[in-house]
C-alpha cells in the first residue's frame, strides 16, 4: 500500500530515465482507487515468496546480450566476457522466460556477482561492517519484513540494487526510503552489490501454515 501511494503522490520514482518499468507503474497506482490498492495489495501478501534466483560468484561469464524489455540472454556457445563489479542476471530458459514470460520457468534464473561480493555482503548485512546498520534491525532478524518495512531475503540483486541507487539518487522519497538515508550513506556502490549479492543468495525461510481463510 506504501509503494503504491508513494508512487501516486510522485514520492518514488526511477533515477534511470531509460527504465520503462517505474513510469508504468506510476500510471497504474495514479489510476487505482484506495479499495484497489489494498486489494491487490492482500492478494500479494498472501502469495508465500518463493526463491527463484541462484547466486554464482564469478569472474567470467557466458557471453551475453542485451534484448529488449533489459533482460541478459547467453549468446550462446563458448564465449565468454568479464564480469567486472557488476550483477548479471539471466534466465536458464530464454524461450520459457523472455517469450513464454513463464515466471516460474524450469531452473529459473541465475545471478552472476563478484567474486568475493557473498562474504563481504554478509559481514555488511549482518553487523554493519563499521559502515552502516544490521539490515535485520529493520527488516527482520530472518530479513523477511518487519511492520512496514519489506521482506529482502531471497530477492533479485539487480532490483534491490536499482532500490538502493534510487534512495541515493533522492528519487525515493516515501517515509521507509526517508529511514534509509542514514543507512545508505557511507556505503560504496560495491558495498551496495556486496549486500545485494548476499541478500540475494539467503534461503527464505518457509512460511508459517495458516488456517482456511486466515487474512
Amino acid at each position: 500500500m506504501q509503494q503504491l501511494q508513494d508512487m501516486r503522490d510522485d514520492l518514488r520514482y526511477q533515477s534511470d530515465p531509460r527504465d520503462p518499468n517505474t513510469p508504468t507503474m506510476i500510471a497504474l497506482a495514479k489510476a487505482m482507487t484506495e479499495d484497489e490498492m489494498r486489494e491487490s495489495a492482500e492478494f500479494f501478501a498472501a502469495v508465500p515468496y518463493t526463491k527463484w534466483i541462484e547466486v554464482i560468484e564469478a569472474d567470467e561469464i557466458p557471453e551475453m546480450e542485451l534484448h529488449e524489455g533489459d533482460m541478459y540472454i547467453a549468446v550462446g556457445g563458448d564465449g565468454k566476457e568479464p564480469l567486472g563489479n557488476r550483477i548479471v542476471e539471466t534466465p536458464r530458459d530464454e524461450h520459457q522466460s523472455n517469450f513464454l514470460r513463464n515466471t516460474r520457468a524450469p531452473g529459473d534464473w541465475i545471478a552472476y556477482v563478484p567474486v568475493g561480493s557473498l562474504a563481504e555482503g554478509e559481514d555488511l548485512v549482518t553487523t554493519g561492517g563499521g559502515k552502516t546498520v544490521a539490515c535485520g534491525v529493520c527488516h527482520g532478524p530472518d530479513l523477511m519484513g518487519l511492520g512496514s518495512m519489506p521482506g529482502i531475503a531471497g530477492r533479485s540483486p539487480s532490483y534491490m540494487m536499482r532500490q538502493l541507487w534510487d534512495m541515493r539518487q533522492g528519487t525515493r522519497k516515501g517515509p521507509q526510503a526517508a529511514l534509509m538515508m542514514p543507512v545508505i550513506e557511507n556505503l560504496t556502490v560495491d558495498d551496495m552489490t556486496a549486500i545485494v549479492a548476499y541478500l540475494a543468495s539467503i534461503d527464505p525461510p518457509t512460511p508459517a501454515s495458516t488456517s482456511t481463510g486466515a487474512r
